[in-house]
């Protein structure tokens, strides 16, 4: 792939960061990266921190003059840095967060005219008809909910960098994400169901099941997250446009858990219990149905995912197991 010799990475130290990290220094190039390690830190880049050609910074984002100083020598600039759905609160800061930072981080591509491949969401659908395609309507929640800050701050950005990209030239492809999951992801709601659920079970606990179940989701393994973020960043044709990364294997929530389950080598029923939206407080509201459509991804970036659900499952449960392992250790 034709990529630039050196990447500047923002939320390095986070799940799809850390991952993309490794995939880029085994490319061959050099990384320079950026966390404030507020939901993640260097142990999440163990096996990757002291390799040569990588380098990791502490701060914020938003701290624009000193990323553009950090970022002088990049040939391109994939920013990451977020913060996610405001499940349990905090709606306000994942808004100014996920604001600012793009904010800075575009100006800062802008400046140096490279390009920046920009971490949008799924979630920006809404509740919009499926499968979901990239232009297609858009269909979010009353703002009384703060469940939807999260989205609501993505989709601004999204538009921010295609008038920037329209008005000033600003290089930018906007990637999608569905459900990314697998090693390095958070051990907790911040890194999604499906780590919340090998955490509970792992922990002897029923699984947590919010709403009825019946969501409708589906999951991409991370090393088929980061080929995406990969092949964006290495195909001038992805410049400007909004493009899904996702595995289009739909699966239901409940059926999700028992999957979880057979996959940890639990028999009898299923150890989940059911949590309503209403005890979560924030008027939180769901997405009843997230299935894509991967056209765009396969004719402008050649990507379709790889990974089936059962294989990520299994990658999956070995690293929340050995992560364990080291907090006994350690």
């Amino acid at each position: 792939m034709n990529l630039p010799d050196i990447v500047g990475i923002t939320g390095a130290a986070g799940f799809v960061g850390a991952n993309l990290v490794e995939r880029l220094l085994d490319e061959g190039c050099k990384v320079i990266g950026i966390d404030d390690f507020s939901m993640s830190g260097p142990e999440n880049l163990r096996g990757i921190l002291g390799r040569p050609g990588f380098e990791l910074l502490e701060y914020d984002c938003r701290d624009t003059a000193r990323m553009r100083k950090d970022f002088a020598e990049v040939g391109g600039i994939m920013h990451l840095a977020a913060c996610k759905i405001p499940r349990f609160g905090g709606a306000l800061n994942t808004m100014q967060v996920n604001v600012g930072g793009s904010e800075s981080a575009f100006e800062v591509a802008l400046d140096l005219d490279v390009p920046v491949v920009f971490t949008s969401t799924s979630d920006v659908y809404g509740n919009a008809a499926t499968p979901f395609r990239e232009d297609g309507e858009i269909v979010l929640g009353p703002p009384t909910s703060r469940r939807w800050s999260y989205a609501a701050s993505k989709y601004y950005d999204e538009h921010l960098a295609l008038r920037m990209h329209e008005e000033n030239g600003l290089q930018v492809s906007i990637l999608r994400l569905f459900n990314a999951y697998g090693v390095r992801n958070h051990p907790s709601w911040w890194g999604g169901p499906l780590s919340v659920f090998l955490e509970d079970l792992l922990d002897g606990k029923e699984m947590e099941i919010h709403g009825d179940g019946q969501q409708v989701r589906s999951f991409t393994y991370v090393s088929d997250t980061v080929d995406g973020f990969v092949r964006a960043l290495a195909t001038p044709e992805a410049v400007g446009e909004v493009i899904n990364i996702a595995n289009e294997e739909p699966v239901k929530i409940i059926d999700l858990a028992q999957t979880v389950q057979t996959a940890m080598g639990i028999e009898g029923d299923l150890r989940a219990k059911i949590v309503s939206y209403e005890s979560m407080g924030g008027n939180y509201q769901d997405v009843k149905i997230r299935v894509p459509s991967t056209e765009k991804a396969e004719r402008i970036l050649g990507h379709k995912a790889q990974v089936k659900l059962e294989e990520g499952l299994e990658k999956t449960i070995a690293w929340h197991r050995e992560l364990r392992e080291l907090k006994v250790a350690a």
